[in-house]
């Protein structure tokens, strides 16, 4: 039983006792007719002090009842600050991945600016070659003086081929890794 039952049941019965001094002082200064009305007012306060003692009694089992959903509830608030401690704990790990993959993204980019013009170098020089390559195929068609010339392409000619499909390909996929990366920040 708590406290403030146990001091309740104190104060109850220190008012049903002064209540029984107070009607036996009384059934004591009376002539023999509240002798009989003594007695049924004696009743009426035992039934009044036994009721008042089931009520306590019934009050000590609630409170004992609240007293235990409140322990559960104390449980299951430590379990839920427990969750709540590793949720924050794995939040902020995730930060940090979140940022480190953030840094190695920018330096991709920066690794992509940096060979994009590199590579616009490189394909303005092959175009460059290939405008050559072209002019040349042109003069030696107009001449026609040996039809060996004709009939084998020069080596010139495929060397051009072959870096202007190497800078076309890498170019574009460079260009699609940069987009897919801009667009995984984005995210």
């Amino acid at each position: 039983m708590s406290k403030s039952a146990s001091g309740f049941v104190l104060v109850l019965t220190v008012i049903c006792l002064s209540v029984l001094m107070s009607l036996e002082a009384d059934a004591q200064s009376t002539t023999d007719e509240t002798n009989s009305c003594r007695a049924s007012s004696l009743d009426e306060v035992v039934n009044l002090m036994e009721r008042i003692a089931s009520v306590q009694q019934e009050n000590a089992q609630k409170m004992e009842n609240i007293a235990v959903s409140q322990q559960e509830n104390a449980n299951e608030i430590k379990k839920i600050a427990s969750v709540h401690q590793e949720m924050k704990e794995q939040q902020q790990e995730n930060a940090g991945k979140l940022e480190k993959i953030a840094l190695k993204q920018q330096e991709i980019k920066e690794q992509l600016v940096g060979n994009s013009s590199a590579l616009e170098k490189i394909a303005n020089e092959v175009e460059r070659i290939a405008s050559n390559q072209e002019e040349i195929a042109k003069q030696m068609n107009a001449s026609k003086s040996c039809e060996c010339e004709e009939a084998e392409p020069s080596k010139q000619i495929f060397v051009s081929a072959l870096i202007s499909e190497f800078v076309s390909f890498h170019s574009t996929h460079i260009t699609t890794l940069g987009q897919s990366l801009s667009d995984d920040s984005v995210t």
